[in-house]
């Protein structure tokens, strides 16, 4: 087969194209690079492969000496566990790499070599680590004479690697944002969802939200929407009208600024059911200009004094 290039620089529109491609977000910096987490490594994984590139994805973390290393490289690569048995041996294996003799396929894009848990082979031997990502930088300069794009990707806490083919390990593109963590919530507990809104109408839109909220809380436990009030602060009234400038429709001198709360008693993540609050809103075709949230942690004077506005939610 014949390969084409990867970024062609003489169709200009095409090149216009290729260069918003993820892939070249990393290629123009060097071959190896950084991640602080294992969900950034495994995503940025996922948006190689998704423009056609050979992911060959290592775990790190089980190994407890760099013998392991080695059985790792060969197993997930496709060659001889004698013939890359060495540090000077892997510059061949990473060559061969490179030449589509193992570990390769030339219908590919590229070829990507991603260790999640590298600090393990820091921790076993700094120098192994080093030479293993220099072996590699170099052997994937050599690839892309051939038109060939080879990344190496790492998830590591260590912020002072040293450079390797001649060029520093910088952190890697993120295009995805991490998930926020569970933030559980339980039934003793009192949540609260806040909700800033422009409306002339403001007891239609309750009735809208109502029925949003019956499908969406229903699993969840008891809820109950506090008597909504006027804002008038007008830093306030300023910023919502800020963030109404994203709304389809602009607002008009009918509309005025009020805060809507939403209490609710019963089990769930709180970072779930916020994102889900934000869809069913857009899925209704309501709109608001600020959601904030907050948790009452049962038996606190927070707890307490914010409960006095759901009478419907007391045991």
């Amino acid at each position: 087969m014949v390969r084409r290039a990867v970024f062609d620089p003489t169709d200009r529109e095409l090149f216009i194209e290729q260069r918003q491609r993820f892939d070249w977000s990393l290629l123009q910096n060097g071959h190896v690079f950084r991640y602080d987490t294992g969900f950034q490594l495994d995503n940025a994984c996922v948006r190689l492969g998704g423009v056609g590139y050979l992911v060959h994805r290592i775990d790190a973390h089980p190994w407890t000496s760099v013998e392991d290393m080695y059985d790792a490289l060969a197993e997930t690569l496709s060659y001889r566990r004698s013939y890359g048995a060495s540090l000077d041996a892997l510059a061949d294996v990473f060559a061969d790499v490179g030449t589509y003799l193992f570990g390769s396929d030339p219908a590919a894009t590229g070829t990507v070599l991603a260790i999640a848990g590298f600090d393990t082979l820091l921790g076993l031997d700094s120098r192994t680590a080093h030479v293993l990502l220099d072996n590699f930088a170099r052997q994937a300069r050599l690839a892309g004479l051939y038109g060939h794009p080879m990344l190496c990707l790492i998830d590591t806490r260590a912020t002072d690697l040293p450079p390797v083919g001649g060029i520093g390990i910088y952190r890697g593109s993120v295009w995805d944002a991490e998930p926020d963590p569970p933030n559980p919530f339980h039934p003793d507990d009192l949540l609260e969802y806040t909700l800033h809104v422009f409306t002339a109408e403001v007891a239609d839109y309750l009735v809208a939200l109502r029925a949003v909220l019956t499908d969406l809380l229903a699993p969840i436990g008891r809820w109950q929407i506090s008597d909504p009030h006027r804002i008038t602060d007008p830093t306030v009234i300023d910023d919502a009208r800020a963030n109404a400038q994203h709304r389809p429709h602009p607002l008009t001198s009918d509309d005025e600024l009020w805060h809507i709360r939403i209490g609710i008693r019963g089990s769930g993540d709180e970072n779930q059911l916020g994102d889900q609050l934000v869809h069913a809103h857009h899925d209704a075709g309501l709109h608001f200009e600020g959601l904030f949230s907050h948790l009452y942690a049962a038996g606190t004077t927070e707890h307490a004094q914010a409960s006095t506005r759901y009478p419907n939610l007391h045991d």
